[in-house]
């Protein structure tokens, strides 16, 4: 995946600095009022919402990843297609403590969100891009046999197949509820 730093991607650095103001973003459409000030309530749910929001992207592009492009392999596999599920309880957890550091931080600021109409939409599109991204990669093409890091096999359409669903129905509900939610009032 290009250049490294700290055995760290470069670009995978990037991605998911990005993803994580997009889950943010579609975070606060979702829970609605985004010029509310942080109450309690929100300082808990917003983290609570926008990891799931991130873990969603990375539940659809995972096993692709790993087993497809060969990005990474887990040495020791797991039940997605190779891929742990303590990788995304991990991302999980990693995520939440970060989005409630950063609501802490706005809380103790005493400030409303900032964001913007142009954000709102901004992000739902980009969540919505990255989300049919991987409709492309069902165009009829030979199933190849993938190993993971175990030696299992697996059909590469099963893994796309399943990435696909993950994409229309976690990844898609997110960005259709934030779309129905930023078109019912002002951001």
């Amino acid at each position: 995946m290009g250049p490294k730093l700290f055995e760290l991607p470069v670009l995978l650095v990037l991605a998911y600095v990005g993803m994580g103001y997009v889950s943010w973003v579609l975070a606060i459409l979702l829970l609605g009022h985004a010029r509310r000030p942080f109450t309690i309530k929100r300082v808990v749910a917003l983290p609570l919402i926008a990891s799931f929001i991130m873990v969603g992207w990375d539940l659809a592009m995972d096993p692709v990843w790993a087993n497809i492009d060969r990005a990474w392999v887990w040495k020791d596999g797991g039940a997605y297609f190779g891929v742990p599920v303590s990788n995304y309880l991990g991302w999980y957890l990693t995520v939440f403590v970060t989005y409630q550091l950063f609501a802490l931080y706005l809380r103790s600021r005493t400030v409303t969100s900032k964001l913007t109409v142009e954000q709102g939409w901004l992000a739902i599109l980009f969540y919505g891009v990255c989300a049919s991204g991987n409709l492309l990669l069902i165009i009829p093409k030979r199933s190849l046999l993938v190993t993971d890091g175990t030696g299992k096999h697996w059909f590469s359409a099963d893994i796309i197949g399943a990435c696909v669903i993950v994409s229309i129905f976690v990844m898609g509900s997110f960005a259709i509820l934030a779309w129905l939610r930023a078109g019912e009032s002002e951001i």
